[in-house]
Parts: structure tokens; C-alpha cells; sequence
């Protein structure tokens, strides 16, 4: 099953303090965006004359104790504050009115760590000018991803991009097409691709992408989902290739194995690129490695004692810790 985040909502006081989320069922790393709110109504819970603050928490353990302040609007300032420490990309706004208020917080391509607790907190005074305090909580879980649906989600990407090459035929729309084709390639594939990936620094006119989530993955899918984002399966041409990859990516310690481009399913013992099909240049082979015959043809790294190593691995093998890395053409 792919990634997702699932809203349970638990409603207070005759719901007059909401946490929503929008929408309740996410797929982490392919839906665009998720928003959490926190939703007052005056008309509701008119015991409040006088609303002082609405405060957003999230928790990840799921307890009182580890709730973490996320943001607040309060009737001082009327402005929202936020905790951007720890997700300096998230999007806050909200506004505290006599009849509706609102305090909301949007996550682009929200990813497991949003997963917990969340809580909407409202502060107020009654007529008595005693404080008040009421609250709700929505719950977010997260599973692991499913590979069919996150290639569905890629083809829809390939499709848009075909859909918009053919306008380019029509003289009349060439130049809205071309930007649009540029805007699309150079913006929705580049956040997806850093939903999905690890993406390292330039290293000689190249980016590798370490996939993020654990998935039942083959050798042969790595290849067709590093193929969507224009890559390929990482060669590996040298001693400072392999060294920049396990220290941008390997040491991150993601995966127990993960594959590279290097195999020898055409002739074995010939270990070559799978992509480019020249001589794999630099192989750091593990102590007793390759030892896997015909049934082991592609090669991954794996950690042994104190350093990364190459394995060799059944190129259709499906293991629930296995990763892999990508090779694209950098353009920055």
C-alpha cells in the first residue's frame, strides 16, 4: 500500500472546535498538498465573548506529553506566529474574526514525519471574564508505499508531458505549449523527484537520487523509476564517485542494500553498466564477494564492518529494506 496519511477526527464540545485535514487520505510523496486546520465558531460555543488565541500542536507519539507548538494567531496582533524551525517550508495563515476563525498550516508533499496527533487549542474569555480553554485532535498514520500506484502516479506525469509535446505541432500555441512543458518539467517533476529522493549535490555535471521510502522493489523497476525522472541506475566510473555517493547518501544508512547500475546478467562475470552496457569502471567488492553465481547478477552496496562495500544480488529479488540510487544529468 502507498504512503498515506488518514484523518481521525475527534470533535469536542459540539464541535465547536474542528481539526480538519484536507484531504484525508494522502499519498506521501505524489499528492500535492496537505493542510491541517484549526476551525472556530463563536456561534457554537458562545460561552467565549471574547476569543484571545487559536494554537495548532502536533505530535508524533501520540501522547499529551510529546505535543510540539506548531503555530498560533492570537487577538494581540492578529498575526500568525510559527515554530519554523524544524519545517521552514510549511505555509501558515489564519485570522481570528467575531464569528468564524481559522488557523492553518499547508504542507507541500507531506511525508511520513507529518504522521501523529494533531491538536487545535482555543483560548478565550466568557462573560464572567473567566478563561476558557477548549480543544480537538485529528490523527495521521502513515503506511508503506505500494510500487504499482506510485508508477500509475509517474505515467500520469509521463502523459501530461506527451499531452503537452503534441500541442507544440500546433504553430498557433507553440510558445504557451514550450512554457508550459518548461514550467511543468522544471517545477511539478522537480518537487516530486525531491519527494521521492535524497537528492545529493552536483558531483562532476551529476546529481544521484537515493529513493526515500522502503519499497519491494527489483532491480528492473529501480530502472524504470530512475528512467521517468530521466536517469538511469548509478555507474560508478571512479574511487571519488563511489566516495561522493556514500558520503552524500550511503551513510544516511536508508537501506540494508541498495542497487546500482552494475551487472553481469549477459555474461557472467563481465560486470558492465546496465544503461550505458560499457565495463563497470570501479567495483569495491566486499571480502568473499561476488559469491553468488548465475543467481546473483546485480550488484549493491552494503555496509560491512565499518565501511560500504559491493554484494552481489538477484537482479529480480524482492526485499522489504532494499533501496537504490540514480544517476541524472545535473542542469544547474
Amino acid at each position: 500500500m502507498l504512503p498515506f496519511l488518514l484523518l481521525l477526527v475527534l470533535p469536542t464540545l459540539g464541535a465547536a472546535v474542528l481539526t480538519n485535514v484536507t484531504p484525508q487520505t494522502v499519498n506521501v510523496g505524489l499528492t500535492r498538498n496537505l493542510q491541517v486546520e484549526c476551525l472556530f465558531s463563536t456561534q457554537r460555543h458562545p460561552t467565549i465573548t471574547l476569543l484571545m488565541s487559536l494554537s495548532l500542536y502536533h505530535s508524533q507519539d501520540k501522547t499529551e506529553s510529546g505535543f510540539r507548538y506548531l503555530a498560533s494567531v492570537n487577538s494581540s496582533d492578529e498575526e500568525v506566529h510559527a515554530d519554523k524551525s524544524e519545517d521552514s517550508k510549511a505555509i501558515y495563515t489564519g485570522r481570528l474574526n467575531d464569528d468564524e476563525s481559522f488557523l492553518r498550516v499547508v504542507w507541500e508533499f507531506p511525508r511520513s514525519n507529518h504522521s501523529g496527533v494533531y491538536k487545535c487549542e482555543v483560548s478565550g474569555l466568557n462573560v464572567t471574564r473567566k478563561a476558557v480553554s477548549l480543544s480537538s485532535t485529528a490523527a495521521v498514520a502513515d503506511a508503506q508505499p505500494d510500487n504499482q500506484h506510485l508508477l500509475e502516479e509517474m505515467h500520469k506525469i509521463i502523459k501530461v508531458v506527451e499531452n503537452l509535446q503534441a500541442r507544440m505541432n500546433s504553430t498557433e500555441k507553440r510558445v504557451d505549449a514550450l512554457d508550459n512543458l518548461r514550467k511543468l518539467k522544471s517545477n511539478e517533476q522537480n518537487d516530486i523527484m525531491n519527494a521521492l529522493f535524497v537528492v545529493s549535490p552536483v558531483f562532476q555535471e551529476r546529481k544521484y537520487l537515493l529513493i526515500r521510502n522502503q519499497l519491494h522493489i527489483t532491480a528492473y523497476l529501480a530502472e524504470v523509476l530512475c528512467g521517468i525522472f530521466g536517469g538511469y541506475l548509478a555507474e560508478i566510473d571512479s574511487e571519488q564517485e563511489f566516495l561522493f555517493i556514500r558520503d552524500k547518501l550511503l551513510a544516511l544508512s536508508l537501506f540494508s542494500i541498495t542497487f546500482f547500475g552494475a551487472t553481469d546478467e549477459k555474461h557472467e562475470g563481465l560486470w558492465i553498466n546496465r544503461h550505458s552496457q560499457t565495463a563497470a569502471q570501479f567495483i569495491k567488492w566486499g571480502p568473499g564477494e561476488p559469491n553468488g553465481g548465475v543467481h546473483e547478477n546485480c550488484a549493491t552496496f552494503v555496509f560491512h564492518t565499518n565501511d560500504y562495500y559491493v554484494d552481489d544480488f538477484s537482479c529480480g529479488g524482492v526485499h522489504a529494506g532494499i533501496g537504490f540510487v540514480c544517476e541524472v544529468e545535473s542542469k544547474e
